[in-house]
């Protein structure tokens, strides 16, 4: 059985050839995490700037209902929707015998207008955690960036497959490919990028056996002595059905053996 030796440094090369689809999985990934690291670091800081109370629900069907007496409303200056900004209520409360406080985070502009300090008003405890009934909890949300996040790193996750699976083929028949003598029919350059001239390479027509193929190559010395109608090798697969140039340089570094077949 064939099993050449391959590198990274292979699939790199195979992968560079292919620069657009290189390029958009890079940048569908990169875009993603560009968005969710600092989103994720923006929200943990809006956080900590105002309270904020897990299980309100198991709160609001099992804590115990009491009257408080609020001592402090303040604003959450570094939040402003449609110019008005979420408010921390801060009250007092009996708790077994002894005074206990807590601060809550509302945003009802219409409802907590007129709260001043000392008005009376009816909240629910439960294991040390409180909630004023009165309004809904305030929490800073994104989520529609984590969506948007989500979907391009989506992308660029099915990006990646599809050029695994063009470079897995081609690495498997440098694994195992049997080598075989073909025909040049034609030789096209792929420029790459303008400016960087990344990802230039050569598309590769030819024939073995009665079958035409493509192959795609970085590897610009066959220009110099190969021309349409020369021969030249390439790697076939066990079954017939896909193939490759044989790559030269590539077999060189890695010590591969030429065995025809």
């Amino acid at each position: 059985m064939i099993n050449r030796k391959t590198n990274l440094k292979t699939i790199w090369q195979r992968a560079k050839i292919r620069p657009v689809l290189l390029l958009f999985a890079f940048q569908g990934i990169a875009f993603s995490l560009f968005l969710f690291i600092p989103l994720t670091l923006i929200m943990n800081s809006l956080k900590n700037s105002f309270p904020y109370v897990d299980n309100v629900e198991k709160i609001e069907s099992e804590g115990i209902k009491e009257r408080a007496v609020l001592i402090d409303i303040e604003a959450i200056e570094n939040v402003n929707i449609n110019g008005n900004n979420p408010q921390v209520l801060t009250y007092e409360f009996d708790l077994n015998g002894q005074k206990a406080r807590s601060k809550f985070s509302v945003f009802d502009p219409e409802k907590t207008k007129d709260l001043k300090k000392g008005d009376i008003i009816p909240i629910k405890h439960l294991n040390e955690k409180s909630i004023a009934m009165e309004y809904k909890q305030y929490s800073f949300s994104m989520d529609f960036i984590y969506y948007i996040a989500g979907a391009f790193l989506l992308i660029g996750l099915i990006l990646c497959y599809l050029l695994y699976a063009r470079i897995k083929r081609e690495i498997t028949l440098y694994k195992t490919g049997r080598i075989k003598e073909g025909k040049i029919i034609s030789i096209s350059q792929n420029k790459g990028f303008t400016f960087s001239k990344f990802g230039m390479s050569m598309d590769v027509h030819y024939e073995y056996e009665n079958v035409v193929a493509k192959s795609r190559t970085n590897n610009f010395a066959i220009t110099n002595n190969k021309s349409i109608g020369d021969t030249i090798k390439v790697l076939v697969s066990q079954d017939r059905k896909t193939s490759c140039l044989y790559p030269e340089l590539i077999a060189k570094t890695n010590g591969w053996k030429e065995h025809y077949f």
